[in-house]
């Protein structure tokens, strides 16, 4: 990103507070209408990708080039004739009434806008696949099987790219960035601004630094409640891993072990509610469940996916006989308590959430909570310039994502039009032989690929799109479905060969990238487990009694730890090759809903438990021999 210098800098800095306190308010007061309220959102948002990220390596580093600025100037007047000309376009009938050419024009403009700002700020993978689909719909016509369709004029193309309110560059998707995202990326940057985040790895110091390997799980748990604030895996690594990653290094930890540590935690925090990561609003808009719905049925696969990372860390401590940190690096309880009215904008909005509140009018009172719980330490004053600056991180994230939503807007737009989307799914169905296991394994590869170069959010926007399809088939929940999909595009950040938080955290740690993607991959298995696990025991997700819930809880836990175990070699001692095989297939067999098959997997389990206890004791007896004789 650039780092522009007067006079450029004032009039960015204009709108972004322009920006912030217009949302602001639209969250607390209302907004208008849904096409004026999207396009007055992108023509403030977009432009500024233009102005902050440069074409290439040669492009202006502290100013814009005259080509920027066009390109700037050209998203303002596409997005505002969509606000000026709102009443008619409410009015109008997608394929019936004729597209003007002023339309034709700026429609094709911006879509060609839109792709060049996600290959700037986002990824070339992304803008790649969007040309793709955007190649496909000109040349529908032409393809065979499931995949033809009639064939669309140019004007007819750039109108469903540009006019709906359904779909497209202005359809549901931009109206959750406008309606909700800002929002919470504005509350996320307050709460973050205000110290709330360093005073949660604070806490994470405290709470996990006394047990074994106690710099790892530091890590593991400032990325959890970390993750609660950013909703961003590279940002919860790049928060977190600068102070436990040298502290996981001083400890024992190989600087690969501690990056791939750092990456695996980092990653999950975008699946820790309350504050997910923008897909989490996506698929409360999509399947129509009510955002708190979401947020309280994420927590115990949230819980279970730290749980299997915890596992790993600990088993590595274990094996290798790294010890707890200092008591002197450890925070002391009395300033941790002094400043324990942290925890009150978490308990906020989730109680706001919980009582009926909209999440965006959550939020809005909960910033200004925030504000004011500011004001209790001189050190954390959100001063005039803090404000500025949280504004201008919230624009800046906000129009990320705005350029984001518009590019996946007009892939799904294009592919449920089309029929592209049942056509995909009904080949997963084929090729799955009717078995949902396949299925699912087929949907989790193609997330994995698409993940590997795109971004979280459209990777679960096209993911599911085609998905869910298929997972219906077999009646999976919609919630179940959307949630499978959710985490696993989360957990591609993990995937080789572009492990984009691995390659972060490889980075602060001075590690090999793609070895500790690799590394990073192997103690992220656990939580690879827990979407299977959620799909097959639906009491995961709060779907039944209470009973069920404890049950499948219970047995899901056992499954990852065993995980774990298996991959790390160690349980109660150091495990041999049968002992890790045998731990692994169990963590499967724990996953099924299946009595008799979860029975065996906990024969398995306690066998191998068993027989690591008497290796231990074993090993304890020859030490004590050993040390008689000498």
């Amino acid at each position: 990103m650039r780092q522009l210098t007067l006079p450029w800098k004032i009039p960015i800095l204009a709108v972004a507070v322009i920006a912030g306190v217009f949302h602001y308010y639209c969250s607390g007061f209302g907004s208008p209408e849904p096409r004026t309220f999207r396009g007055l959102h992108l023509s403030m948002l977009l432009p500024f990708v233009f102005l902050l990220y440069p074409a290439g390596a040669r492009s202006p580093q502290r100013r814009p080039s005259v080509l920027d600025l066009l390109a700037a100037l050209l998203c303002l007047v596409a997005a505002l004739y969509t606000v000026v000309y709102a009443d008619r376009l409410n009015q109008r009938f997608i394929g019936f009434h004729a597209v003007r050419p002023e339309e034709v024009v700026l429609g094709g403009l911006l879509a060609i806008a839109v792709v060049e700002a996600c290959r700037r700020s986002i990824s070339k993978w992304f803008a790649a696949t969007v040309v793709l689909v955007l190649a496909y719909l000109l040349t529908c016509q032409h393809w065979p099987g499931l995949f033809h369709y009639r064939a669309f004029t140019l004007d007819r193309a750039i109108e469903i790219l540009y006019l709906p309110n359904d779909e497209g560059m202005f359809g549901f998707l931009m109206g959750i960035s406008a309606d909700i995202l800002y929002i919470y990326i504005l509350f996320a940057a307050v709460l973050i601004k205000t110290g709330a985040g360093d005073y949660l790895i604070e806490f994470a110091s405290w709470a996990a630094g006394w047990s074994r390997g106690g710099a790892a799980k530091i890590s593991v748990v400032s990325s959890a409640f970390y993750g609660t604030v950013s909703g961003s895996t590279v940002a919860n690594v790049y928060a977190t891993g600068s102070f436990t990653i040298p502290m996981m290094k001083r400890s024992g930890y190989t600087p690969k072990q501690a990056a791939a540590i750092e990456s695996v935690s980092g990653v999950g925090g975008q699946i820790m509610p309350p504050i997910m990561g923008a897909g989490s609003f996506i698929m409360s808009e999509v399947t129509g469940i009510p955002y708190f719905t979401i947020i309280k049925v994420a927590v115990i696969p949230a819980v279970l996916y730290y749980l299997g990372v915890f596992c790993m860390v600990h088993f590595i401590a274990l094996k290798r006989g790294i010890q707890a940190i200092d008591r002197a690096d450890r925070p002391p309880l009395r300033r941790l308590f002094r400043r324990s009215y942290f925890f009150l904008p978490f308990l906020i909005v989730v109680s706001l959430l919980a009582y009926g509140y909209s999440p965006s009018k959550a939020a809005f009172h909960t910033i200004w909570v925030t504000l004011l719980l500011s004001f209790l330490d001189r050190a954390t004053w959100l001063t005039p310039k803090k404000l500025l600056d949280t504004l201008f991180g919230a624009m800046v994230n906000c129009a990320l994502i705005a350029a984001v939503l518009a590019g996946s807007g007009m892939v799904v737009g294009i592919l449920t039009r089309t029929g592209v989307a049942l056509a995909f799914g009904s080949i997963l169905v084929s090729v799955s032989l009717n078995s949902l296991l396949l299925t699912l394994i087929f949907v989790f590869i193609v997330i994995s690929v698409l993940g590997t170069g795109i971004p979280t959010t459209p990777a679960y926007i096209i993911a599911v799109t085609v998905g869910s399809y298929a997972l219906s088939k077999f009646g999976v929940t919609p919630l179940a479905a959307h949630l499978f999909v959710f985490y696993y595009a989360v957990l591609a950040d993990l995937t080789p060969p572009d492990a984009v938080t691995s390659f972060a955290a490889a980075n602060i740690a001075g590690a090999e990238p793609m070895a500790t993607g690799i590394e990073g991959f192997k103690l992220g298995l656990a939580g690879f487990l827990v979407p299977f696990a959620f799909v097959f025991q639906p009491a995961l997700l709060l779907q039944g009694s209470w009973v069920e819930v404890a049950i499948s809880v219970s047995l899901t836990s056992l499954g990852v730890i065993s995980l774990a175990a298996g991959v790390i070699g160690y349980l109660l001692a150091p495990l041999n090759a049968l002992q890790r095989l045998l731990l692994l297939c169990a963590a499967g067999l724990l996953v099924f809903s299946a009595q008799a098959v979860e029975i065996a997997g906990l024969a398995v389990v306690l066998g191998v438990g068993l027989w690591s206890f008497f290796d231990r004791r074993a090993g304890r007896l020859c030490r004590a021999a050993a040390d008689l004789q000498g």
